[in-house]
């Protein structure tokens, strides 16, 4: 045996090779010179300390279920992302210089949502949506109860004052030019038979212009309407609950001795309107007085409280 172990072959004596197999002796069975083998486990290099692939950093380029929205950013699966997406240019590589061009940092690589684009998600998405539509629309109040023609006949005639006063800017009349003629003439001299028979006349042409709604009033800047007339006087009933709760507009007010069209008056004086309530009741009668605002007055042009 020895001199075969010498000459450098192997034994090929199964004797041999069990002695091989154990160089520290035999074990004893009971018989002498029985040899048994001894049994070696060999295991093959463990893989557990290795650190294993996160993947790699991608960007989405479109919607894909199950993974994310379009432009998140998160890690996948190389194979996934060399053989499927790439190739279909629905992702890219988020690559430094990628991160640099879009404004990203490490801290907005997100995570794979595995929800989206399923049934669970589309439902959460549609229950917000309604509860964003339904917090969006504002909660009606109650309307209150409108006052009936006969309340708002007794609240026109008892909480509305008899005038109601509006200041207005009045336009300065244009100063008439003396013409060179009217200058050189000298001034004729009457008589005073003939001036007492035209005092009459001019008396009583004077009487009539004073008598004629809006005769020779000054024209003012803007003018006010019968939607001015509406506002000045729910103004004056806001404060009370009762009082604001009539209806009126402007289609229930007139002036009294113009037009059936006219609404809106545009020059200084003092005007009478009437303000029909309906149900076959009598229109209230109250006047509108537009006098000059001064320029001088902190008043822009609103109604003074009563």
């Amino acid at each position: 045996m020895t001199a075969s172990l010498v000459g450098g072959r192997s034994p090929t004596c199964l004797a041999c090779l069990r002695r091989l197999a154990q160089p520290f002796g035999s074990s004893i069975n009971g018989s002498a010179g029985s040899v048994s083998l001894v049994q070696v486990q060999v295991r093959a290099k463990s893989n557990r300390m290795q650190p294993r692939d996160q993947g790699v950093v991608v960007r989405l380029l479109e919607d894909i279920p199950y993974y994310g929205r379009k432009d998140s950013v998160f890690r996948v699966e190389r194979g996934r992302m060399r053989n499927v997406w790439y190739p279909r240019k629905m992702a890219e590589y988020m690559t430094p210089t990628r991160f640099r061009e879009l404004g990203l940092t490490k801290d907005d690589i997100g995570e794979r949502d595995t929800l989206f684009g399923s049934a669970a998600a589309n439902e959460s998405e549609q229950d917000s949506e309604q509860t964003a539509t339904k917090a969006a629309i504002p909660k009606s109040k109650p309307k209150p109860i409108a006052a009936t023609p006969e309340q708002t006949h007794t609240i026109l005639n008892s909480l509305v004052p008899e005038t109601l006063t509006f200041y207005r800017k009045p336009i300065p009349a244009p100063t008439p030019a003396r013409s060179a003629a009217s200058t050189s003439e000298p001034r004729r001299r009457v008589s005073p038979l003939v001036a007492s028979a035209q005092s009459p006349e001019a008396s009583t042409r004077a009487d009539a212009a004073d008598k004629t709604p809006g005769a020779a009033s000054q024209a003012i800047f803007g003018s006010v309407s019968t939607a001015d007339i509406v506002g000045h006087i729910k103004g004056l009933l806001v404060a009370d609950a009762d009082a604001s709760r009539i209806s009126l507009d402007a289609e229930q007010i007139r002036f009294v001795g113009l037009g059936a069209d006219t609404d809106r008056v545009k020059a200084l004086g003092t005007w009478e309107i009437e303000i029909a309530v309906g149900g076959n009741l009598e229109p209230v009668r109250k006047m509108v007085d537009v006098i000059p605002l001064e320029e001088t007055s902190s008043n822009t042009g609103a109604e003074p409280a009563p």
